[in-house]
């Protein structure tokens, strides 16, 4: 397995013409977060894996590997390409928030092959031209030389001088960790696997138990695989149907897992998966930074927005609701501040945290890395003022056309700055492009006008213009 450092320095010039308005300033950057309250301040190395090459299965699967995630459910092979694309865009998207800090961009995609260069060649212009919104002040700098953080602990990221123990970051990204913490959950069960010495009637046996803890539930209520990412691995179920496919999916992820557990890593609990009760309401994204000495940041609260298979596609926020929203959550962020710094983890963190009617509030989700909609609290004075109050980030946008043909356009949206990229991959293959786009609007109506013409466009290739309603 290889880990190849794919771009160069950046030039303080760009490279290619980019449609633009005057260049984007970001509020903080990650590097200034990670200088807060610190004696002698650190430069931090951001990793994100940057996957250029498909298929994985250049890559020796290891029975051996010590961190496993529910991405890897049976069945996702065939989805291996989108996932690289996919991933090429959030990584980009997150080091767009980087500033000045060292950013190196990791393929763990195997040995190559005669397009790898292309594939590289295309993937360091896309990044290059997401960077070239931003003033040079506030361009990543690709010469790493201090220690790493990364967005989740991966074996062949282990040989960076990480900023946080592996295996402890590992941990507080489980809904294992959230669940046995002691922050304000729903109520919430964990089930673990016995010790594989205990698995008496062996691995099938083990399967069976554990899912009996499901089977016999009332309903209604949620399970969550302790530890997953892509947006896979969270059940709601509400009826007896919802059950069986839930068991029947539980059923091929323990399969899974159970057979790549080993000394090493059974302590972390790969295979463990939470009942939490089913509570009612809308959870808000809340986007926080802890500091070095254990200060909670309070950056912005926003909406998520998912697709029908609860995959993630994007959120909007309302800049002139943000202090009513920071107060409310103010006591929660920081009891969860505190615990994240009691592990020894300080940087970026996003929190889904749910109010019932009597005001009470309880942490559904924490993220102890860059979330999506991380970008809205560090674009809320480039926003604001402009006049534009409300923002949305839509992510991924699947797009039949080259960034050229799209910057042409939203030349207008662009140059007013209501309109950023923050990621750009183009999918040679298939001849189109996945991005991420934030967009910004005087109010929810013009906010919603204009998500719909970037909708029509992405569906038609054609901008309309939306009547007002």
């Amino acid at each position: 397995m290889t880990a190849v450092k794919l771009l160069q320095p950046l030039p303080v010039a760009s490279p290619r013409p980019v449609v633009s308005s005057r260049p984007v300033t970001l509020d903080y950057t990650l590097r200034d977060l990670y200088a807060l309250d610190s004696d002698t301040p650190q430069d931090i190395t951001l990793a994100f894996e940057f996957p250029c090459k498909f298929p994985r299965d250049q890559i020796p699967h290891s029975s051996a590997v010590q961190f496993l995630y529910a991405s890897s459910f049976p069945g996702t092979d065939s989805e291996e390409e989108i996932l690289n694309l996919l991933k090429r865009g959030i990584a980009q998207r997150n080091s767009f928030l980087a500033g000045r800090s060292s950013v190196i961009m990791v393929d763990l995609s195997g040995n190559g092959g005669d397009d790898l260069d292309a594939i590289v060649n295309a993937s360091q212009e896309d990044v290059l031209g997401v960077y070239d919104q931003l003033g040079p002040d506030q361009r990543p700098n690709l010469v790493p030389d201090s220690p790493t953080a990364v967005v989740i602990p991966q074996d062949c990221l282990c040989h960076f001088d990480p900023v946080l123990d592996p295996n402890v970051h590992y941990e507080i990204l489980s809904k294992r960790w959230l669940a046995r913490c002691g922050v304000p959950t729903p109520k919430s069960r964990v089930i673990d696997p016995l010790p594989m010495q205990g698995w008496g009637g062996g691995q099938d046996a083990e399967i069976r138990r554990m899912l009996r803890a499901v089977q016999v539930q009332e309903l209604p209520f949620v399970v969550k695989v302790s530890i997953a990412t892509s947006g896979r691995g969270t059940y709601v179920v509400r009826s007896e149907s919802d059950r069986e496919s839930t068991c029947n999916e539980l059923h091929g992820f323990l399969q899974d897992t159970l057979g790549k557990v080993h000394e090493q890593n059974e302590r972390l609990y790969p295979a463990s998966f939470v009942i939490q009760e089913l509570v009612p309401g809308e959870a808000h994204g809340v986007t926080f930074f802890v500091t070095k000495r254990g200060r909670v940041i309070y950056l912005a609260t926003s909406q998520q927005q998912f697709d029908l298979d609860g995959h993630w596609q994007g959120a909007r926020v309302s800049y002139l609701l943000e202090p009513a929203f920071q107060n409310r959550y103010r006591s929660t962020l920081e009891t969860l501040g505190r615990e994240l710094h009691k592990k020894g983890y300080y940087g970026p963190a996003g929190a889904d945290i749910m109010t019932d009617q009597h005001g009470k509030q309880a942490i559904v989700d924490v993220n102890p890395r860059v979330t999506g909609s991380y970008p809205f609290g560090l674009l809320k004075t480039h926003f604001m003022q402009r006049g534009l109050f409300e923002a949305a980030i839509l992510s991924p946008l699947v797009l039949r056309c080259t960034r050229s043909t799209f910057e042409s356009q939203f030349t207008g949206e662009i140059m007013d700055g209501r309109m950023i990229i923050n990621s750009w991959v183009h999918d040679c293959k298939r001849e189109s492009s996945w991005a991420a786009v934030t967009v910004g609007a005087e109010d929810a109506v013009q906010l919603n006008r204009l998500m719909r013409i970037l909708e029509t466009f992405v569906k038609t290739g054609a901008y309309s213009v939306v009547a007002e309603l």
